[in-house]
């Protein structure tokens, strides 16, 4: 089983950088996702490049921070100048539409420009997994060539999930994987709940695992979780398992 340690959110501040990067180091992180209209954009691309042996994707943001396009009808998306999550919730008009796909292409453009190989993209707040946003994911792929994603299948969660909210995810990242054929892992969770399943004798049994973490916040949660990723969990690994990157997939 492959499994892959990702690390949201590079770019958001110094500190999330910095961690992200000793994680890396240390061989605890194997793949990282930018957000390309972060604060601290500029700071994760420099470091990044010392980390060739990593993949490195672009986390698809249009749920934070100033955008980096003017378009006048993204001005619909915005609260106080910044991109907000509430938007994703209403009815997106044509020109709305049109405007947070050219978002996303700048986003993308942005870490191509700065010469990271993009190797896959996740999102923040998980957007990816909404249908809204579904063609517009498939136009910005197409346009950079990009056949690698974040699978929306939870495979282990803190909390129960619907069968229908289930079966949506499965169905939506069967969609993901026809339409502009692409790679997902076969399942994603936090790295808190496989640390979980782990010490039960009760790991998921796939060919491939994406591992979510956050490094650097200053959620207890998060930070708790950065505390296990650092212990000795890898000896208890079944055989089959190792640590690998977006590249492998």
């Amino acid at each position: 089983m492959l499994l892959i340690i990702n690390a949201d959110d590079l770019g958001v501040s110094e500190s999330v950088n910095n961690e992200t990067f000793a994680l890396m180091q240390s061989g605890l992180i194997t793949s990282a996702t930018l957000i390309a209209n972060a604060p601290a954009f500029e700071d994760a691309v420099r470091n990044s490049k010392k980390f060739p042996h990593c993949s490195f994707g672009v986390h698809l943001n249009l749920s934070v921070f100033p955008p980096l396009s003017r378009s006048k009808y993204l001005e619909a998306a915005l609260c106080g100048g910044q991109l907000c999550r509430e938007t994703l919730r209403k009815h997106l008009s044509v020109e709305l539409r049109s405007a947070m796909e050219q978002e996303l292409m700048m986003q993308v453009q942005r870490v191509v420009d700065a010469g990271i190989p993009v190797s896959h993209f996740d999102s923040h707040h998980f957007m990816h997994a909404s249908s809204e946003v579904f063609p517009m994911l498939k136009a910005v792929q197409k346009r950079f060539g990009v056949r690698k994603l974040r699978s929306t299948v939870q495979v282990l969660s803190p909390q129960q999930m619907s069968r229908s909210e289930v079966l949506k995810n499965k169905l939506l990242n069967v969609a993901h994987r026809r339409w502009y054929r692409t790679l997902t892992p076969d399942g994603w969770c936090s790295f808190h709940c496989f640390h979980a399943a782990l010490f039960k004798k009760e790991p998921p049994q796939l060919g491939s695992l994406e591992l979510m973490v956050h490094p650097g916040t200053d959620d207890t949660g998060y930070a708790q979780e950065i505390g296990l990723l650092r212990s000795n969990w890898q000896e208890t690994l079944p055989p089959n398992a190792a640590l690998g990157s977006y590249h492998l997939l």
